[in-house]
């Protein structure tokens, strides 16, 4: 349910209704529902992390998946790669694709690779 379609049944239930009726009980009881529902959704959602972590091990110019701890809704995301050699230098990183679940990208040396992506959509998304 988004925010929306609550506003939508708190409308119906207060501001829509002909002219001179009285708010019924049904839908006002099923506007307040809505909103209690609505709440406990945005705070389920706000209370996991929105940021995805992704590691891996990357060998030299083969394709790396970095699949993220938790998928995303979409591929409506931002991400930030860094990867070290076995001596500790950063080393270039290549996008070849992302998804909702995964980037792949691609090293021309050896490397540990770290990631971490958020939603550009905001909480949960």
């Amino acid at each position: 349910m988004t925010y929306s379609d609550v506003l939508n049944l708190i409308k119906t239930a207060l501001s829509l209704r002909p002219a001179g009726t009285k708010v019924q009980v049904e839908d006002h009881e099923s506007a307040e529902i809505a909103i209690l529902d609505y709440v406990e959704q945005v705070k389920t959602e706000s209370t996991g992390s929105i940021v995805r972590e992704a590691h891996s091990a990357a060998t030299a110019e083969v394709n790396c998946n970095l699949t993220w701890n938790e998928a995303f809704a979409d591929s409506d995301y931002s991400y930030v790669v860094n990867g070290f050699d076995s001596l500790g230098n950063p080393v270039e990183i290549m996008l070849v694709s992302r998804s909702s679940t995964k980037i792949v990208v691609k090293t021309l040396v050896d490397a540990t690779l770290y990631a971490i992506a958020r939603p550009y959509g905001g909480i949960g998304a």
